[in-house]
């Protein structure tokens, strides 16, 4: 038979023992429980040890000081032999023996652990379920990570005010070549085509004299 120890500091030990067949055991600190811990810090019906395909699980039914292995909240504990387990502040010791760790390997298991989810604050924003959190490493050190800078792109600024330019100095030549073509070629002397029309007249420039009256 499984066997599960509470230990609660100040207190003797409490050991329990079920069948293997047994699916659910409720413990907590109200009395309704299957296991009942007498510990301010272990919530009225604190959590839930499940059996599943291949082993046992033990569940936090949203207590309020959780579950933990190693100091650190999980919402569902894969339980095997020799794990440090805290129910609120009371310790939990799962023991199998060999004939049933043997029927247990014959089923095929498949690990439930896991941490918590953060809970939700009243605005729809996560947050954590801790309130302290680590410290950021510093720049530089061993798995610090890196800061990456994003500065917004003046490319294209820059390329429509260069072509902008561009089209105003060439406007101005055009035209400085217009006034001078005028003044070379005053229209008492020919009609002229203007600088793109005699640019592109072949052979020499058609001249015609204009009538006195103009």
């Amino acid at each position: 038979m499984p066997r599960v120890c509470i230990t609660v500091q100040g207190k003797n030990a409490q050991p329990y023992r079920f069948s293997l067949d047994r699916k659910v055991v409720r413990i907590g600190r109200s009395t309704d429980n299957d296991i009942v811990i007498d510990c301010p810090s272990v919530s009225s019906h604190h959590c839930e040890m499940k059996r599943i395909d291949g082993g046992y699980i033990l569940e936090d039914k949203d207590s309020t000081n959780a579950i933990k292995v190693d100091d650190a909240r999980m919402e569902i504990i894969d339980l095997a032999n020799g794990l440090d387990i805290l129910v609120g502040d009371a310790a939990l010791d799962f023991e199998l023996t060999d004939k049933e760790k043997d029927t247990l390997s014959e089923e095929e298991h498949v690990p439930k652990q896991r941490a918590p989810l953060p809970k939700k604050k009243k605005d729809g924003k996560a947050s954590p379920k801790h309130p302290a959190s680590p410290l950021p490493s510093r720049p530089g050190s061993p798995g610090a990570a890196t800061t990456l800078v994003i500065t917004p792109t003046t490319s294209g600024t820059n390329f429509a005010i260069t072509i902008g330019l561009l089209f105003l100095a060439l406007m101005a030549f055009y035209f400085g070549l217009a006034s001078k073509h005028q003044s070379d070629h005053p229209r008492t002397e020919y009609e002229s085509k203007g600088l793109w029309g005699d640019m592109w007249s072949k052979g020499e420039l058609p001249r015609k004299k204009l009538d006195s009256s103009e």
